[in-house]
């Protein structure tokens, strides 16, 4: 009968992660590229979004995965709050109104919480197509789209908080329990450690 594992992996942090920034589709390289990291898991498949970062990451973590990029794992599109901080953004009443209700409000000229979570989860379902082990490398959003549909127990979009350099691992008994939307049975967090250079 077998089983499904999925590893979900936030990428390495850009420029604008570590200036605290928001960032969307904005296509920006990661800042760490020539450490080794210890990656607790193998594997010779990474699906990702179609974004650098992704990418970038990937290569760094499975340096002989094949990588599948998909345009619909790729953030939430930040609309007119991209690459601003929160201090930047703060005494705007829009962006204070959708701090508090993220899945309600919608950036200007951004993506609606609905449009995103409904791509992420369909192409996530198309991704899952057998019982198997599945390795993905996207973003804090999407991972936490995932969790919050498909973690075992229900946790808001707003509560989870992805990291960089760790590993959420969910565990289902069979494939068609993927496939009707069922909660995970197991979710174990796993960090990835940096090797220390000689």
């Amino acid at each position: 009968m077998g089983h499904v594992i999925v590893h979900l992996i936030r990428h390495e942090k850009t420029d604008a992660n570590l200036k605290r920034k928001y960032i969307g589709w904005t296509d920006e390289s990661i800042t760490t590229k020539e450490h080794e990291f210890d990656v607790p898991i193998n594997t010779p498949v990474v699906y990702g979004s179609n974004l650098k970062r992704c990418k970038e990451t990937a290569q760094l973590y499975f340096q002989k995965a094949t990588y599948l990029s998909y345009e619909n794992l790729k953030e939430i599109n930040f609309g007119d709050f991209e690459m601003k901080t929160y201090e930047e953004l703060k005494q705007l009443s829009i962006y204070r109104q959708w701090i508090d209700e993220p899945q309600r409000i919608t950036p200007p000229n951004g993506e609606c919480y609905q449009e995103f979570e409904q791509r992420v989860i369909s192409c996530f379902q198309n991704i899952i197509s057998q019982n198997n082990e599945y390795t993905f490398v996207v973003h804090g959003g999407v991972i936490r789209v995932l969790l919050a549909k498909y973690g075992p127990s229900k946790g808001s979009f707003q509560q989870i908080m992805p990291s960089h350099r760790t590993i959420y691992t969910l565990q289902w008994a069979d494939f068609s329990s993927v496939k009707e939307g069922k909660r995970c049975r197991l979710l174990s967090v796993e960090p990835i450690m940096a090797k220390e250079s000689i």
